[in-house]
């Protein structure tokens, strides 16, 4: 099935101010995120081949494939995973914190992305043979953004489904949820279409074990999409010892790197750019007592291993274990990047080419015919169901509706009368007479709303219609892409939809991504 794909202009339905001037090629934000590539040859002329890396390709290598072979991993990404070890092997990399069910969507976007740049990156004359890899990031701790997913129901609504867990300051990698899936996959299961993919879909997220963590689902659900298109995923307490040497020495420069954040903040601002960070947010993170604690200036250090990088220097560590060439990321990350730019220089990591993830809207047929019947786009959806509601011309009346508007006029006639009588014959009447009458109009017209809306819904033409438009494809006045789950689509497409959203995330352009399942 080749996928429909159209482009709408992402400023059309908002971004960060750094990901829309990014996109536009601003040239004052050069300086802290470099230049947007515009086809693998430009970003090949900039990108850090062969650069020097703190982990060694046969020990990275041996972590990959030991990775892989733990998390279902296909015979694809294992022989991706064993070519790292050769030294001559470069990477695009993605990654994210793992969610329940996956997390939003954009998670697999990023993964989809990052195997189509390495596709076209290894499609080009003279590169370097090049994998995408997906950074699995559960040394995260923060369990509440992590912790839900949202679905489309029965009654077209938005629905949350999230695990029984308290929060403990534990790093997500070490909070088992193995023994807390079954309600929600119970729940979930009521939320997804019968199809034939339906059962695989949820079988990846059964739990192997009873303390397996939110990680180990992410991976299985990344390997079984996208391990056939060479995949890799990693977390990075599953590296190697060396990728944990560097971590102390950052630490020792802690105030240095911090000086060099507010400079960099101010600059920013400056240029009417508001990247929401602290500059005096935490650097390092170390683990504790079981939980992942802040490090303050001055703290020791019980064991490099037990350091954890926070938001600012996680990228930095990430390129300076990795081969990297180039690295996906989203409006979000752009953001925070902006300020990390310059600690590149600063600590001496190769920065890679950053390559903005394909943003995208997944809509079923059924939808992309509602959205053509009533004349709708995207952007039209934000302005709320009620106002969409009133904005549709509907068909003629039902001969019930006509009936029932003559009774309404009938009936407010009379009631006008009574209440003149009333008012001549006994004044202090008046009041319940008022009162009656309004219960009588509202009852009455309430009737009135739930026939008509009856024969719009029949007509396709009804509220039920407009909810689903709206909460499929822009749920909770946001974009689809940060809110919904992808086991739904998973569940009624099965193996094809990586397929089809590979070959729909072209890392190059800067549009927005209506893609017609």
């Amino acid at each position: 099935m080749t996928p429909s794909v159209r482009h709408i202009p992402i400023r059309n339905l908002g971004s960060s101010p750094v990901h829309l001037r990014y996109l536009d090629e601003d040239p004052d934000l050069e300086q802290f995120l470099g230049r947007r590539p515009r086809n693998p040859a430009d970003l090949l002329k900039r990108t850090p081949v062969n650069a020097r890396r703190l982990v060694g390709p046969e020990p990275l290598s041996a972590a990959l494939t030991a990775y892989a072979q733990a998390h279902e991993a296909p015979p694809e990404a294992l022989a991706n995973a064993e070519a790292i070890a050769a030294g001559d092997v470069h990477m695009v990399v993605t990654g994210q914190q793992p969610g329940l069910f996956g997390g939003p969507l954009y998670t697999v976007f990023k993964a989809a992305t990052a195997v189509r740049l390495a596709r076209e990156i290894n499609a080009t004359p003279g590169s370097p043979r090049t994998v995408p890899i997906f950074w699995n990031h559960t040394d995260d701790h923060d369990l509440e953004e992590v912790n839900r997913a949202f679905f489309v129901n029965s009654s077209l609504e938005v629905q949350r489904l999230r695990l029984d867990l308290r929060r403990g300051g534990e790093s997500i990698r070490d909070i088992g949820v193995g023994h807390n899936m079954e309600h929600v996959l119970a729940a979930v299961g009521d939320l997804l279409p019968r199809s034939d993919f339906r059962e695989a879909a949820l079988e990846i997220f059964q739990p192997r074990e009873l303390d397996e963590q939110l990680g180990a689902s992410l991976a299985r659900l990344l390997f079984s999409m996208f391990g056939r298109h060479g995949l890799l995923v990693i977390e990075p307490r599953d590296l190697p010892s060396e990728a944990f040497s560097m971590l102390p020495r950052w630490w020792e420069q802690a105030s240095e790197i911090q000086n060099s954040n507010r400079s960099t903040i101010e600059v920013l601002v400056e240029l009417g750019l508001d990247t929401g960070l602290d500059p005096g947010s935490t650097l390092m993170f170390q683990k504790q007592g079981g939980r992942r604690a802040s490090m303050a200036q001055g703290d020791p250090i019980n064991d490099p291993s037990d350091l954890s990088p926070g938001v600012l220097l996680r990228p930095l560590w990430q390129d300076a274990c990795l081969p990297t060439l180039s690295a996906v990321v989203g409006p979000g990350e752009l953001s925070y990047l902006s300020v990390a730019g310059p600690l590149y220089r600063q600590l001496g990591v190769p920065a890679p080419v950053l390559t903005p993830r394909a943003s995208l809207t997944l809509v079923e047929p059924s939808l992309a015919k509602l959205l053509k019947r009533f004349g709708w786009d995207l952007p039209d959806l934000d302005a709320g169901v009620d106002t969409l509601a009133s904005s549709i011309t509907t068909g003629d009346a039902s001969g019930d509706e006509s009936g029932l508007e003559g009774l309404i006029a009938e009936v407010e006639e009379q009631l006008q009368t009574l209440t003149a009588t009333v008012k001549v014959g006994d004044p202090q009447m008046v009041r319940a007479v008022e009162r009656t009458k309004g219960k009588v109009r509202d009852e009455l017209s309430k009737l009135l709303s739930k026939l008509r809306n009856s024969r719009q819904n029949r007509e396709g033409t009804g509220m039920r219609q407009i909810r689903r438009v709206t909460n499929s494809l822009r749920p909770k006045g946001r974009p689809q892409e940060r809110v919904l789950s992808v086991l739904p689509f998973l569940a009624a497409h099965g193996p094809e939809l990586a397929d089809l959203l590979i070959e729909a995330a072209d890392p190059f352009t800067t549009g927005h991504g209506v893609l017609e399942l």
